[in-house]
């Protein structure tokens, strides 16, 4: 690529922090590593909240996890799918070794995100597909806290597994198998395509689309 005149200048990108995690932060690296003299401003953001930026100019783009309504002019583009399992505490260690259906799963104390996110409503989806109700007795702010909920067996919850699998290597949380399948769920890159992005904005927007395109 030709990086003349990306010595500097300024990039503004939305982040769900399941996208962050899994998938953004290699990108960062390596575009970082390249481009020292470009500044990122990253606004940590929910799926909803991350598209009305991008709608509203506030970011040059956003880069979340579906499901993601995303209406003309904005465009969505797919980058990689991934798979949440369901997880709790070493208390539930006996559950690692049984299969367990939503409705079983009903029967234990539920951590989720809250109401106005887009990963409660796919699970609302994916609980009233089964004829359930999702009724979490925890709700976190933001996808960083339900990990340590966890560990401190405050209840099951579903994990992207890139983001539960170092905490069940070193068996700080178990893996409890599912009867009924959780549908895949992608990391997508949200633009508005009638808004002219930047010299800077454009390259980091090639960096994270290599390979996916």
């Amino acid at each position: 690529a030709d990086s003349s005149g990306l010595s500097h200048g300024s990039v503004a990108i939305g982040a769900s922090e399941t996208a962050l995690n899994i998938f953004l932060l290699d990108k960062l690296k390596s575009f970082h590593m390249t481009y020292p003299g470009i500044r990122l401003r990253l606004y940590n953001h929910s799926t909803p909240e991350a598209i009305e930026s991008v709608k509203s100019g506030k970011i040059d783009f956003a880069v979340v996890s579906t499901p993601a309504e995303v209406d003309f002019p904005l465009k969505q583009i797919m980058l990689m799918p991934f798979q949440e399992i369901l997880v709790g505490g070493t208390t539930f260690t006996a559950l690692s070794s049984q299969e367990l259906s939503l409705r079983e799963v009903k029967n234990y104390p539920l951590i989720s995100l809250g109401r106005e996110t887009m990963t409660y409503k796919f699970y609302n989806s994916v609980f009233l597909s089964h004829g359930l109700d999702l009724s979490p007795d925890t709700e976190a702010a933001t996808a960083d806290q339900i990990l340590p909920l966890v560990k401190c067996e405050l209840g099951l919850a579903f994990l992207p597994q890139p983001m539960a699998a170092p905490s069940l290597l070193k068996k700080e949380i178990v893996q409890i198998p599912l009867k009924d399948e959780i549908p895949e769920r992608q990391i997508c890159l949200v633009y508005d395509s009638q808004h002219p992005m930047g010299a800077a904005a454009r390259e980091l927007k090639n960096t994270i689309l290599l390979g996916h395109v």
